[in-house]
């Protein structure tokens, strides 16, 4: 089953990964806005997946292994957003941005849903040699 499961599948589960999170600090955001003193979360995965790839990179052995490994090493990071305050009472979360950013993560992943379902389709598709 390793052989199968390829790189570009595990970058599609990395980034479902990444949006579920996204979605459920936008969520904690949302639920929080009237909340006094409670700062919006956000999240980040563009970074840490960089810099993993790039230490892959720097190792002596270039194999698809140590490439695969930085890949699936890479976790989102949730963030707290300290210096932002959108009201009086401190609070930092902007409904409508949230709100924004909750829509545009759900199309992210019916868009990775998708390739992650043809991914599996063709590999299902050369299995049985169709």
């Amino acid at each position: 089953m390793p052989m199968l499961y390829t790189n570009s599948l595990l970058m599609l589960e990395r980034a479902m990964n990444y949006q579920w999170t996204k979605f459920g600090a936008i969520s904690d955001n949302i639920v929080n806005a009237e909340t006094p003193n409670y700062k919006a979360k956000y999240v980040t995965f563009e970074e840490a997946l960089d810099s993993s790839i790039r230490a892959a990179l720097r190792t002596p052995e270039r194999r698809i292994s140590t490439m695969r490994s930085a890949i699936d090493r890479s976790q989102p990071i949730v963030h707290v957003a300290e210096n932002e305050s959108m009201r009086m009472d401190e609070n930092g979360v902007n409904v409508v941005e949230q709100e924004t950013e909750a829509t545009r993560t759900a199309y992210q992943m019916q868009y990775t849903m998708d390739a992650i379902n043809s991914n599996l389709s063709l590999m299902r598709t050369l299995i049985r040699g169709q």
